[in-house]
C-alpha cells in the first residue's frame, strides 16, 4: 500500500537531513549551486560510503533525489575502485557527467572523497562548461 503523505517532497526548497556540521556544509553547497543555477532541476549531497542523503533540492515532485542517491553512490565507488586498480590511466577522479536527451547530470566528489554532489539541469538552461564551473566553485 502506498501512502502519498509519506513520500511528499519539499518542492523548490533545500531539505537538510542532519542538523550537524555535515548538514550545514551540504546546505551551503546547495545554496551556492541554486544561487548560480536557479533553473536547477535537482541537486543533492550524499555520503558516499552509506548513500545517506545529507541535503537535497528538487524543483518538481517527480524528481526525487532519494531514488538516485544510492545508484550514483555505487557509480562513484566503482569508478574510484577502477582508479585505485589503475584500470584507467590518469589522476584522481574530479567529476563525472552523464548526458541524457535533454538533461545533464553532473557528479563531483567532495569532502576528501567522502561525499559526492549531484546536480541535474536541462541542457536548454545550462551547458556542460557552465555546470562544471559552478559545481567546481561551490563543491570545494
Amino acid at each position: 500500500m502506498i501512502f502519498s503523505f509519506l513520500n511528499r517532497l519539499q518542492v523548490k526548497k533545500i531539505t537538510v537531513a542532519t542538523a550537524d556540521e555535515n548538514g550545514r556544509q551540504a546546505q551551503t553547497v546547495l545554496e551556492g549551486l541554486l544561487a548560480d543555477l536557479p533553473e536547477l532541476l535537482m541537486a543533492c549531497v550524499v555520503e558516499l560510503a552509506t548513500g545517506k542523503m545529507l541535503a537535497s533540492y528538487t524543483s518538481r515532485k517527480e524528481y526525487n533525489p532519494n531514488h538516485i542517491s544510492l545508484r550514483y553512490a555505487k557509480i562513484m565507488r566503482t569508478m574510484n575502485e577502477a582508479l585505485d586498480k589503475r584500470a584507467w590511466p590518469g589522476g584522481e577522479l574530479l567529476d563525472s557527467t552523464l548526458m541524457l536527451d535533454d538533461q545533464l547530470h553532473h557528479l563531483r566528489p567532495l569532502h576528501n572523497g567522502e561525499w559526492y554532489c549531484f546536480l541535474a539541469v536541462r541542457m536548454a538552461d545550462a551547458n556542460l562548461g557552465i555546470a562544471k564551473e559552478i559545481m567546481r566553485r561551490h563543491a570545494n
